[in-house]
């Protein structure tokens, strides 16, 4: 079964199939470059300033008096000064005439999407052009059709100074030269106006003028839902994916919308702030408006996997909904807010519960920061978490409310956290929102960089919410990325790696399964293998390979090949340790002769063809190519904060050698603490007190580092005892 044909078998669930971010660009306030973003977002920097002269004169519209008719009273923003274009650099058929008619907001999009595709791989990967889909979320269009609008709309204003009385008192001549003077000094103020003007302005040209410079044929669409457009478009785009039409989606959102009438017409409604951006601040009186790009690349996991991509992160859900009949058209919804949020996780198939932290919409508005708190809290309960034990945050903070583009911005900052495994700082967070009970609330505003600690269950998750004008919401659940977490057709281990059992996609097989593709090892086999090598035999096939040269070890591949394809493969069993010698070695990690045969085939076309991209695909799928002595092994121990409850509690059932260190390290702690250690790491996980107790103990030093200790141990025995040292 193909990965398109298992996606589509797993949309027919409701469950979408886990979806990998393998490639990432943005151009956002203060940072041309993805790289710059995500230093701004980790710093702490504030990007908010007051309006570039090159945009709009303030002594024209702005008015610190709310009540000033066609004023703005706020001034500030998130301002993207500076970003790449160069586009013959690139080798885009992008002609200058063309490119000089092209709104930022496109530019920008057309940049991150080649930062993005080049993070990925592009154009030195194995996708059929024809199988890439565009979509991308945006909502106003950009500045530029306003400009070239006024230009044609300047002979309305021509005609109306004709009909003044005082200017028809003026001599002919004199009218002729201030209507010229005039229509001169402003149109050279404006765009020209060509062929190329409606294609460089239109909002929904933008996901074609990317699918065109990069000759992309999947789908092609910009999606439009308010402030919540990006999600929009992440959800198009993994239902692109889920249902088989594409191999890879570029997607996200683009927002280059800051004109003075956009500013005017937001001040009439009392939306924005003029002093700053404050999420969840009791100080909070309005959002500050903000542009920027920030678009991803997404395969399905198990084909990013296959790639040997790099993974971000993992999309396990993405939902939306309606507000429906509410307060007003523009006014914020809990209950439809819950509904996205609620579904979101529903479709991702992972217990709310398991989330550790939450990017918030976070407008800075008192109203909206509180309703949005309140749909929060309906879904992730507060019998569920201890009060602030979860992590809260709103990009908005550093970079304003991007509009069309927020929820990608958001998007960028997690998927980066989860990658990064931090907390980045929210900022301008003093004084709590008076109208939220933080006492009972489950969330705190993280306000400083900090490690994001492995929950109990082992595997950070995160959701995204975008909420949007008109009553439109989406929410996103994504996870780090764990190989092997998800069965996508490369089935690994879990318990061997400490790990638990995935709570979404498909269940893991249990080290002792012995399913269709696995080698079956007879009872006489397995001891005498273990015995002749004088180690455990591995759980699953390990096949060892050497010799003098790849030529040689190819046809040794081919060989070993044609045997498995004909369903012969060895029983699981220690490698031979002389083969450490061998000038050329190769490893394959297997589970039955089918399994064997294809990376067996693989990797003798490495060795052939010398191609490193082959090379670096086969690691990530459990084969490896060595050359020369065999280097050392070393090992690297987590420290304080990688605690959790419940840790390696599936090896201390199986396995006797881990089973037997926890024994010596509650002789040795119980003295010490009372009681025995591993009472402090191990509970019934159905006991959702009991589980939270341990999760503070655990928090302390005297129990966490002989905790860890005792894990770190454990480990080192069972890695030994496979002859790993």
């Amino acid at each position: 079964m193909t990965s398109s044909q298992q996606t589509q078998t797993q949309a027919g669930t409701g469950r979408l199939q886990p979806i990998a971010i393998v490639g990432m660009g943005a151009i956002m306030p203060e940072a041309p470059t993805a790289a710059a973003f995500w230093a701004n977002i980790t710093g702490g920097r504030y990007c908010i300033t007051d309006v570039p002269k090159d945009r709009w004169d303030p002594e024209l519209y702005y008015d610190p008096d709310p009540r000033a008719p066609d004023k703005t009273y706020s001034r500030i923003g998130g301002w993207v000064r500076d970003f790449p274009w160069d586009p013959i650099g690139w080798h885009l058929p992008l002609p200058p005439r063309v490119s000089d008619q092209m709104d930022d907001g496109q530019k920008w999009a057309v940049a991150a999407a080649r930062e993005a595709l080049v993070d990925a791989g592009w154009p030195n990967w194995n996708i059929d052009p024809e199988r890439v889909a565009v979509v991308v979320g945006n909502a106003m269009g950009g500045d530029k059709h306003y400009a070239t609008n006024l230009r044609v709309q300047l002979a309305e204003f021509t005609r109306e100074l004709t009909r003044s009385a005082a200017f028809a008192a003026l001599p002919s001549g004199t009218r002729e030269q201030i209507i010229a003077e005039a229509s001169r000094s402003l149109r050279g103020l404006l765009p020209e106006i060509t062929e190329d003007s409606m294609p460089g302005e239109l909002s929904n040209i933008i996901a074609g003028r990317i699918a065109n410079l990069f000759n992309f044929r999947g789908a092609s669409f910009t999606t439009d839902a308010a402030c919540a457009s990006g999600l929009a478009a992440l959800s198009a785009a993994a239902q692109e994916l889920a249902n088989g039409q594409c191999d890879a989606v570029v997607t996200g959102g683009v927002d280059r919308n800051m004109a003075a009438a956009v500013f005017v017409k937001f001040c009439k409604i009392g939306a924005l702030s003029a002093t700053g951006t404050r999420p969840f601040d009791a100080g909070a009186d309005g959002f500050v408006m903000g542009e920027g790009a920030a678009l991803f690349v997404l395969k399905r996991l198990a084909d990013a996997e296959r790639d040997g991509d790099r993974i971000y992160a993992v999309l396990l859900g993405v939902a939306g909904s309606s507000d429906g009949k509410g307060k007003g058209i523009t006014a914020p919804n809990p209950v439809g807010q819950r509904l996205a949020i609620a579904r979101a996780w529903a479709n991702s198939g992972a217990d709310p519960a398991s989330v550790s932290c939450l990017e918030a919409h976070g407008t800075s508005t008192r109203v909206g920061d509180a309703a949005e708190l309140e749909s929060l809290t309906a879904v992730f309960r507060p019998d569920d978490f201890p009060p602030g034990s979860v992590a809260l945050g709103s990009v908005k903070s550093n970079i304003g409310h991007l509009k069309g583009a927020a929820g990608t911005a958001g998007l960028f900052k997690q998927v980066m956290a989860l990658h990064e495994k931090v907390l980045p700082p929210s900022l301008s967070f003093r004084e709590p929102n008076p109208n939220v009970d933080w006492a009972v609330c489950p969330f705190r505003v993280n306000s400083e960089l900090r490690e994001w600690p492995a929950p109990a269950g082992g595997v950070r998750r995160a959701g995204v919410s975008a909420f949007g004008f008109g009553g439109t919401n989406f929410h996103a659940v994504i996870e780090e990325y764990i190989p092997g977490l998800h069965d996508t057709g490369d089935r690994r281990t879990f318990a061997a790696a400490g790990l638990p059992a995935a709570t979404s996609g498909s269940p893991a097989p249990s080290p002792s399964a012995k399913g269709p593709e696995r080698a079956v090892q007879s009872p006489a086999d397995g001891p005498r293998a273990e015995l002749a090598a004088g180690v455990k035999a591995p759980l699953r096939g390990a096949l060892v390979v050497g010799g003098e040269s790849e030529a040689d070890v190819a046809a040794q591949l081919t060989r070993i090949r044609d045997r498995a394809a004909a369903g012969e493969a060895p029983a699981p069993a220690p490698p031979d340790p002389d083969l450490t010698a061998a000038q050329v070695r190769v490893a394959i990690d297997y589970g039955g002769a089918s399994e064997l045969a294809d990376k067996a085939d693989k990797a003798a076309q490495a060795l052939a063809t010398r191609a490193p991209e082959l090379r670096r695909m086969l690691r990530s799928r459990g084969v490896f190519i060595g050359h020369g002595p065999a280097p050392k092994v070393a090992f690297l121990y987590t420290g304080q904060g990688s605690q959790y409850v419940n840790m390696l509690h599936e090896l201390r059932d199986t396995e006797p050698i881990v089973a037997q260190t926890f024994a010596e390290t509650d002789k040795v702690m119980t003295p010490l603490l009372g009681r025995p250690l591993t009472s402090y790491i191990f509970v019934d996980a159905d006991d959702k007190a009991a589980v939270a107790q341990l999760e503070q103990q655990l928090l302390q030093t005297e129990i966490t580092q002989p905790a860890v200790m005792a894990i770190d141990l454990a480990l080192t025995r069972l890695l030994a005892a496979y002859g790993i040292k």
